[in-house]
């Protein structure tokens, strides 16, 4: 599920305003704004803060509260995924394909791990003690490439 619209514009204004609509919601321009933010944000994980750091920058500009409060309608209506990752903060992204989060416990660097990837543990657990994983993304901490090799 994503917020791009079958316009050939993904992170056009368009695309945005029809991904709105599809979910249920008024294309307003605050609405639009936050989605193109998340659209150009190229898989990072932004919090509120970001996304309202970034429009404050443009000419209209958008208050802190806004920006709370679009996330939170965008999420509710599926076309956004917040996304814990371990510090406390929420953050967002737009999830076109599920998958679980890396998150290096030393830097805070993340990586996006397929579901395919986690497959054969919840098979194993299934089998051995019945626990079913739920639909939620996995937090998977650990170190991630740089961090590992400098520990060596």
């Amino acid at each position: 599920m994503g917020a791009h619209g079958g316009d050939g514009e993904p992170g056009g204004r368009r695309g945005a305003g029809g991904a709105l609509r599809a979910a249920g919601l008024r294309a307003t321009p605050q609405r639009i704004a936050v989605l193109a933010v998340l659209q150009r944000a190229e898989g990072a994980h932004l919090s509120a803060d970001d996304v309202w750091q970034r429009l404050r920058t443009v000419p209209a500009g958008m208050e802190r509260s806004t920006v709370y409060r679009v996330l939170a309608q965008l999420t509710e209506a599926g076309l956004l995924e917040q996304v814990p990752l371990g510090d406390g903060v929420a953050r967002f992204e737009i999830q076109e394909v599920a998958h679980h989060h890396a998150v290096c416990t030393r830097c805070g660097a993340t990586e996006d791990v397929g579901i395919e990837a986690v497959r054969a543990l919840a098979v194993r657990l299934r089998r051995e003690s019945g626990f079913v994983l739920g639909r939620h993304p996995l937090l998977l901490p650990g170190l991630c490439a740089g961090c590992a090799a400098g520990r060596d």
